[in-house]
């Protein structure tokens, strides 16, 4: 538990030095471009989940507590006040699923910030040719600075920790009297001023309780993330992009057309 616990702070840590070094890079708005994007991409991507309001929560959940661009710090400074007693008054299952879904956020941040990195350098290159004043994420740009990054093995490593935290939220819903432990923690979270992580744990345990086969559900949300990330990884596929030809087939770039989001260029 002790263990967890000191995992936990790693993960916030972890997320705050990467904010801060987008922040001191003048890379903060891109790295969010990035997240906004990838928020309409796996909501397209898992339309049909969106639609069901069985599984909506649980997919809302993901997209935006793991992958969103939404500021989180008020959350994790209520998470980092706790930390050193959260093994106390927390289930041991719970805690996992807390630390489960922080390390997966950490990561993910660590792939936003790297591929935003590589979104500005493709635009620097661009920047020889024409002047460019902003930066434009698409289903083109996006692939692009995906298999430019060349980290098939961390984007392996999100997958896996998407199956786990898919895993321990399922177990921690089924332990009994977590629903009454998150009702009765409602106030006192309030008047101790953490309202951000009682929301954060609720919403998680709410959406989850809803959906009646999570195995299925994790199933398919984890199949088109593979898929995904081995067809962007794939060889041909990346040579394909660089040269700008698959873009000419229609249907071979498994990103969805989505609307392109603009991020001014800071000197």
């Amino acid at each position: 538990m002790t263990d967890l616990v000191a995992q936990v702070s790693r993960h916030l840590h972890r997320v705050h030095a990467l904010q801060e070094m987008a922040t001191k890079a003048k890379l903060l708005p891109l790295v969010q471009g990035v997240q906004r994007w990838q928020t309409l991409r796996m909501q397209a991507t898992h339309e049909g989940h969106i639609n069901d309001p069985r599984t909506a929560p649980a997919l809302a959940f993901f997209v935006e507590q793991i992958y969103g661009p939404q500021d989180f710090s008020q959350r994790d400074a209520d998470i980092q006040r706790v930390v050193p007693k959260m093994h106390k008054y927390m289930p041991s299952q719970a805690l996992r699923s807390l630390e489960s879904a922080l390390r997966l956020h950490a990561l993910s941040y660590e792939l936003d910030y790297a591929l935003a990195l590589a979104l500005k350098s493709m635009a620097q290159v661009a920047d020889t040719l024409c002047a460019k004043t902003s930066i434009v994420i698409n289903s083109q740009t996006y692939a692009a600075a995906y298999c430019k990054d060349n980290n098939a093995n961390l984007r392996q490593e999100q997958i896996s920790l998407l199956i786990e935290l898919g895993e321990n939220l399922s177990q921690a819903v089924a332990i009994k009297g977590v629903a009454m432990m998150l009702s009765l923690s409602k106030h006192p979270a309030r008047m101790k001023g953490l309202q951000a992580l009682h929301l954060f744990l609720h919403d998680g345990y709410k959406a989850f309780k809803k959906i009646p086969n999570s195995q299925r559900f994790m199933d398919d949300i984890v199949s088109k993330e593979a898929r995904l990330v081995a067809i962007l990884f794939n060889k041909q596929f990346s040579e394909q992009v660089f040269s700008q030809q698959v873009f000419s087939q229609q249907g071979i770039n498994p990103l969805p057309c989505l609307p392109s989001i603009e991020i001014p260029i800071e000197a």
